[in-house]
């Protein structure tokens, strides 16, 4: 489970663009008088809010589940492969066909990856997967299988990492961006 609260995220991306807030700012108060700049202000308060509260967390719950989808594709943590399965070494003559040649952590089924998901809450998203052994594979164990006495390597697929960060930069910029320039 890794949950992204955006108002942990927004003072970092305070500063957003100096040159956004002046150009908006300059194209709220072109021609205007001191009410209507008042009032545009403060409808841009409230979509601002209305964003952080809702909107932002559904985008960027849907950015980092498609990214995380992608790495199970590319076998590996933005760039980082995961340990090779032993099924795939070829000296085990217990796995024969497509055992051999299926991507790591897909199972026959796909389902670890199927399971990511986002939920959006009110200025949060939580990017988890409901699977048992999720955690498992994510955090890495020694403990697994019947006897407790399997050892599972961290393949991480879930959590921080500056990709994720530049992802939820860029939709909060573009985002804000958008209701300033309005």
């Amino acid at each position: 489970i890794y949950t992204l609260s955006l108002h942990d995220a927004l003072p970092i991306y305070s500063h957003i663009h100096n040159h956004i807030v002046y150009n908006s700012t300059h194209k709220i108060t072109k021609n205007m008088t001191i009410e209507e700049m008042k009032g545009k202000m403060a409808q841009a308060k409230i979509d601002i809010e209305r964003a952080i509260n809702d909107d932002l967390p559904k985008r960027i719950g849907n950015r980092v589940v498609r990214m995380t989808k992608q790495n199970f594709q590319d076998e590996g943590y933005f760039g980082k492969r995961w340990k090779e399965v032993k099924r795939r070494k070829g000296h085990n003559k217990r796995y024969k066909g497509s055992d051999t040649r299926r991507k790591i952590l897909t199972g026959r089924t796909g389902n670890l990856g199927r399971s990511v998901k986002a939920k959006p809450e009110k200025a949060s998203v939580t990017i988890y997967s409901d699977l048992p052994y999720s955690a498992a594979h994510n955090e890495g164990t020694a403990t697994a299988g019947r006897g407790h006495r399997t050892r599972i390597p961290k393949r991480q697929f879930l959590g921080d990492h500056p990709k994720v960060q530049q992802a939820t930069k860029e939709i909060i910029e573009k985002e804000i961006s958008k209701i300033l320039n309005k």
